[in-house]
């Protein structure tokens, strides 16, 4: 049996430790907050970005820009495989992890080759321990330095994917719905794809209705599509951020509510344990005074 100075250190050391998660909780509520309003009023933006890259993709022949060119092989994949750089939230980085493990596995035998750019700590050290292949890595990564990350990386891809060291560009990230629901999202970025429906063949049909470009087709080409590329990486660094302060937010409050169900079972555990000294200690008085009691009447 545990001695009451044992389970008394145990039940401070449990309420410190629930302390700490309760305020991490309250913190990653407040951050959570904030950033879920920048991802909220950034996405009617990003996905009308998106509409019109592909609209005007849908209208144009490949060969009229680099960001347009689609391999016919397609055997170099490109993934940028965003992570956070803390852990305690959850299964936000294992899930991912395993995710991209089990598309290696499945999908990546497709590829020749598969490199890697890394955002994020977690997901960084975990596949660089495997041996892959790593281009490049971003760590820091908050709500306030996300532009120059963005920049960074959506600058790099872009000439990288036009100097032909890439066929294709995939985004891994978690994709924010609510407070407790994630999902994992990848995402093709490059090459610019043309609207689901309309022919990419460059016929007729793709043609049916088409803009008045200003000053023409290729310098329009050369603003939206390098924008579309740094939209889109914005807006899968925006749903990562939130859905990691989201993730830790549910992963605390659970870890809270665990402390407080050791407490109660060490508060418990603590009572019995009292009642069974105080009990044996008055079985020792009676029984010593039963002892001097038949010894006096002999």
């Amino acid at each position: 049996m545990p001695s009451l100075r044992q389970i008394k250190t145990k039940i401070s050391s449990v309420t410190g430790t629930r302390r700490i998660m309760s305020a991490m909780k309250l913190i990653s509520a407040v951050k959570l907050q904030r950033v879920q309003g920048m991802l909220l009023s950034s996405r009617p933006y990003s996905d009308s970005f998106k509409e019109v890259a592909e609209g005007i993709a849908s209208r144009c022949e490949r060969k009229w820009h680099p960001l347009l060119r689609k391999s016919e092989n397609g055997r170099r994949l490109h993934v940028v495989f965003m992570t956070s750089d803390r852990g305690l939230c959850g299964s936000f980085n294992s899930s991912l992890i395993r995710k991209v493990e089990t598309f290696l596995v499945t999908d990546g035998s497709k590829y020749d080759d598969v490199t890697f750019r890394f955002v994020g700590r977690r997901g960084r050290d975990h596949f660089l321990r495997n041996g892959v292949k790593m281009v490049d890595s971003h760590t820091g990564l908050t709500d306030r330095t996300y532009s120059e990350v963005s920049k960074a990386i959506s600058d790099a891809l872009i000439e990288e994917y036009s100097r032909g060291d890439m066929d294709e560009v995939l985004v891994v990230y978690n994709y924010f719905i609510s407070a407790l629901n994630q999902v994992i999202t990848f995402e093709k970025l490059l090459p610019v794809e043309p609207s689901q429906g309309v022919p990419d063949d460059g016929g007729e049909g793709a043609r049916l209705i088409d803009y008045i470009y200003e000053p023409d087709r290729v310098g329009v080409l050369d603003a939206v599509l390098p924008e579309y590329v740094k939209a889109r990486i914005d807006r899968a660094i925006f749903e990562t951020v939130t859905s990691e302060h989201a993730a830790r937010m549910a992963a605390m409050d659970n870890a809270t509510r665990n402390a407080d169900t050791v407490v109660n079972g060490l508060t418990l555990l603590y009572n019995k344990t009292r009642q069974a000294y105080i009990t044996t200690e008055l079985m020792d008085i009676v029984n010593g005074t039963e002892a001097l009691r038949k010894g006096g009447a002999e």
